[in-house]
């Protein structure tokens, strides 16, 4: 049986790498029968002897005349080429959708006993199967939807005096980057990183993800003024004080969606202290993954990582387009004579 309440239950669980093989077969493959990531036949597959680092992995190769490679359950999918055990992967996995606000790279590494690199390269994988692949928009049934946008970045007060940048507060902060939220009372939320907060960006977000005709919550900021055509637009009047609004006897608020920023503030205030603008998508699609699914367990969210994860593999380069490779052949300085 599947169930397990706390870390080392679940250790318990996944005792080696032949049993996380299994179970991810169980996971990947329905009935848990081989079908070939190269061709997709799902003919019956030749048992072969396991090759590589871990000799007792179930293996297998392809009954087709005009394939036959072999593969494992981690072929074709995002644990491919990677040299770090499944069973870390697993527990790599658990940890990051049972913390509430995350956990850093540096922690990662120490529990699994693995270098901070390589910890960073296993969270990013991980958000990337985090992602909401949820195609219904938000607002149908008549559920209320609220908008809002927050700004990340670190704050100039705490700054060198070298470093400070001037207007570095507000909406035209030129060293942060917004992040639109539309959430659902009760509901799920979706993440939008953009360039911008402008009437044309905003707009075309909540035309994208929100029914026609649905009622939308949003605070006094001039961009929400021209989604009133198109849906119920209340506005929030937050400078004059006020945070709740009164329409036909129901009170309208934004505080769902200002809630979810506080966990994300507070992921990046006291667990990771600093995220890029270039990876700051995939942070917005680890805290609103787990807030989606805060009324499922431990397991719940485990299994949904899980059976997402057959995609391709992601490699550091793919991760870190911008960074220069000091091992490159091109970039080695010639010996000098």
């Amino acid at each position: 049986m599947f169930t397990f309440k706390t870390l080392h239950e679940f250790n318990d669980y996944f005792k080696d790498e032949k049993t996380c093989y299994e179970f991810y077969e169980q996971q990947r493959w329905e009935g848990g029968v081989p079908v070939c990531p190269h061709c997709g036949t799902a003919k019956k597959a030749y048992k072969v002897k396991a090759r590589g680092m871990f000799k007792d992995i179930p293996s297998y190769r392809c009954s087709e005349s005009g394939c036959g490679l072999p593969f494992t359950v981690r072929t074709g999918s995002i644990y491919e080429g990677s040299k770090v055990e499944l069973r870390k992967w697993f527990q790599a996995i658990y940890e990051i959708t049972t913390s509430k606000k995350g956990i850093s790279s540096v922690e990662l590494a120490t529990r699994l006993g693995v270098s901070q690199k390589t910890g960073w390269l296993m969270n990013h994988k991980i958000r990337t199967m985090l992602a909401d692949t949820a195609t219904e928009l938000l607002g149908e049934d008549g559920k209320t939807v609220q908008a809002d946008e927050t700004y990340v970045g670190g704050k100039n007060k705490n700054r060198h005096k070298d470093k400070k940048i001037e207007g570095s507060q507000g909406r035209s902060a030129a060293d942060k980057t917004p992040v639109v939220g539309l959430i659902e009372k009760g509901g799920r939320v979706m993440t939008f990183v953009t360039q911008d907060t402008s009437a044309e960006t905003l707009t075309q977000i909540i035309d994208n993800n929100v029914v026609n005709g649905a009622t939308i919550v949003t605070d006094a900021y001039k961009s929400y003024s021209t989604i009133g055509n198109a849906y119920n637009h209340i506005t929030v009047k937050h400078q004059e004080g006020g945070y709740i609004t009164e329409r036909n006897g129901n009170k309208f608020h934004t505080q769902n969606i200002e809630n979810f920023w506080s966990q994300l503030k507070r992921g990046y205030i006291g667990i990771y202290h600093y995220m890029s603008p270039q990876h700051l998508h995939r942070y917005c699609n680890e805290f609103a993954t787990r807030y989606n699914m805060r009324d499922d367990g431990n397991i719940a969210r485990f299994l949904h990582v899980v059976r997402n994860s057959d995609s391709p593999k992601i490699t550091y380069r793919i991760l870190t387009p911008n960074i220069p490779n000091p091992n490159h052949p091109r970039r080695k300085q010639k010996p000098t004579v």
